[in-house]
């Protein structure tokens, strides 16, 4: 099915050809990039359902935010880790749900975002545990048919994370940005699934065309699945 059919109704997500299943969508990137906010401003014009990360849910990421020696960090960062996976696996199981009633879905977040915390922040003995407590659940849980990878400078993102003012964020450093940035850039590549990268400093989420173009990018590389999304994004 060309793209022009597939969006000849409506131009929305419901109109792309996805064999009965409904389709997954992921914003993933590090913390302060605009994860949500793109999800909310995408999730109209892609008629997908959002899923948003339940951050406050987590009664170890404050700990871990205000931990005061390595020694904490370490603890609470596993613990934090651990928890998010838990979290995660039971919002996955709802995605599945609607997915396989025919549903699309939008998340501001995937399973990848564990690995890359895991590497800027966890020891190796650690990273492994959490590697191998999400390899537990791997086949059981659905992956996104494609990942917009939002991407931006240390300073930007400094500069969101202040502006929004969570009080267990105050403590975050450009240096902290730097490290994560460069984990998501790392894993992600090596995922498995298709990624979709985007220059979050340039992109206006406010602006309803900006937004209109790259869910266009996106109905374009999910048109059909498989093979021509693959070749979409590795030419």
């Amino acid at each position: 099915m060309e793209l022009a059919a597939a969006r000849s109704a409506t131009g929305r997500l419901s109109d792309v050809d996805s064999g009965g299943r409904g389709l997954f969508v992921a914003v993933e990137g590090p913390t302060g990039v605009g994860k949500t906010t793109l999800v909310n401003r995408l999730s109209q014009p892609m008629d997908a359902k959002p899923f948003l990360d339940r951050f406050e849910a987590n009664p170890f990421l404050e700990r871990l935010y205000a931990a005061r020696t390595p020694q904490e960090a370490d603890a609470f960062g596993l613990l934090a880790e651990l928890t998010f996976v838990a979290l995660r696996v039971v919002q996955l199981r709802e995605i599945h749900t609607q997915l396989a009633a025919g549903a699309h879905v939008l998340a501001d977040w995937a399973m990848v975002k564990h690995a890359a915390f895991a590497a800027a922040t966890l020891d190796p003995a650690d990273r492994d545990r959490v590697a191998r407590t999400c390899a537990l659940w791997a086949s059981d849980v659905p992956s996104p048919d494609l990942v917009i990878h939002l991407r931006a400078d240390p300073a930007t993102l400094l500069s969101r994370v202040a502006g929004r003012g969570r009080e267990m964020e105050r403590g975050l450093t450009e240096a902290y940005f730097s490290t994560l940035s460069a984990a998501f850039d790392s894993v992600l590549p090596a995922w498995g699934a298709p990624v979709l990268t985007v220059d979050a400093a340039s992109l206006d989420v406010f602006n309803e065309s900006a937004v209109a173009r790259l869910a266009d990018q996106v109905f374009q590389l999910l048109d059909g699945r498989g093979d021509r999304l693959w070749s979409a994004l590795n030419p």
